[in-house]
């Protein structure tokens, strides 16, 4: 049993690698993927839900994760939903954590999670390819990236067939959410919009091509990343941090932890305005080290980007992006909002931590619309 598969994978640095084939490895047919997403989702977000579809998206992901302590295990957040894999041997653990998850969901926030799975031998044996590569964003954060097809094919096959997804959850233990945080205020542009941009394209060419145009007009990752230290807050929102206490606590509990997380949140405010140093970690770079462990650009067979952008910028890219879109070479969808907002895994306050960057009212759910209009009308063509 290879439960070693992911955490040996040898990572990169430079994102345009994710679309060279020869970075990836055929994923160890012994494990299974899960693929986690909120029925419904669309009208949650147009009833002004994004932050509690978000939440639950994380959710599922630090659900599994703590429910496999003892392994590395590759996800990817999508807005609405999340894919993770687990090796055989930690199957039960990681569906029992989902299972819990969509009870939380439905009971907690009144939304249906729908929980799915399928082996990597699954698809294999559908002529599937899943192949995964390691993409390193920073020492504390290496991000999962995926091509060949397989997660969007293995999507598709759980939503369409029942027989892939579990609905049963008697008797589920409580789960475990330590490292799920949503202490931030949403976060201001840096420049005039903050987008989220989805796009797929038939030639990997194309999103170099993209890149490319976007690092000349835009700016490069750093410059055009949403989520920049100076606009960085802590949130004394009460009903802000009600959303962590959602996901974690019941009840009179759930406004104790709200309180709990304003305290904590006034004193982190104090300790970085002081430069504070505990345990040889400086309090003052947090938010650089926030900044460097967001997963605003990533690539699942879909090239997902949340991004800070200048008005006439962004025009200029929808411009090109519709002549490529003319010529036959991509299909996109696009979502323009004015902030972002950012869902927290924390495992080390200094260390190991990811940061889920998605843009304010909708994101990627809502970007997947214009996505799916084109996808529709190219299959039809």
């Amino acid at each position: 049993m290879n439960t070693d598969f992911w955490k040996k994978i040898p990572s990169f640095k430079d994102f345009n690698t994710c679309f060279d084939i020869d970075a990836y490895t055929p994923f160890d047919s012994s494990w299974h993927l899960f693929i986690a997403d909120i029925q419904g989702s669309t009208q949650a977000i147009k009833d002004g839900r994004y932050k509690d579809v978000n939440t639950i998206g994380a959710m599922s992901i630090v659900a599994v994760l703590n429910a496999c302590p003892d392994i590395e295990i590759p996800f990817v957040f999508g807005g609405d939903g999340a894919s993770i894999l687990v090796p055989n041997s930690h199957f039960e653990q990681a569906k029992i954590a989902l299972l819990g998850t969509k009870e939380k969901s439905e009971n907690d926030f009144d939304l249906h999670l729908r929980v799915g799975a399928i082996s990597v031998q699954a698809l294999h044996d559908k002529g599937i390819d899943l192949l995964v590569a390691k993409h390193e964003i920073s020492k504390d954060y290496k991000q999962a990236i995926f091509f060949g097809g397989g997660i969007s094919q293995a999507d598709a096959l759980i939503k369409a067939d029942p027989h892939y997804c579990f609905d049963s959850y008697e008797n589920v233990p409580e789960v475990d959410y330590s490292g799920l945080e949503c202490r931030w205020q949403d976060i201001p542009s840096p420049k005039d919009e903050t987008i989220s941009l989805l796009v797929t394209a038939d030639d990997a060419n194309e999103y170099k091509y993209l890149l490319k145009h976007m690092a000349e007009n835009i700016g490069s990752y750093q410059q055009r990343n949403p989520v920049q230290e100076k606009k960085l807050q802590l949130s004394l929102s009460f009903a802000q941090l009600a959303h962590e206490a959602k996901a974690k606590a019941k009840g009179f509990d759930r406004y104790m932890l709200t309180k709990k997380l304003w305290l904590a949140n006034i004193l982190g405010i104090i300790l970085m305005k002081l430069d504070a140093k505990l345990d040889d970690s400086s309090w003052g770079q947090y938010k650089k080290q926030v900044s460097q462990t967001t997963d605003a650009e990533k690539f699942d067979d879909i090239l997902r980007m949340t991004f800070a952008s200048a008005s006439s910028d962004r025009k200029q890219l929808e411009s090109y992006l519709n002549k490529a879109h003319q010529a036959g070479k991509l299909c996109y969808g696009i979502h323009i909002s004015n902030r972002a907002l950012m869902t927290c895994l924390v495992f080390e306050r200094m260390g190991s931590q990811v940061h889920f960057v998605d843009a304010a009212d909708g994101g990627y759910a809502m970007a997947a619309i214009g996505l799916k209009q084109q996808l529709k009308i190219k299959h039809h063509a």
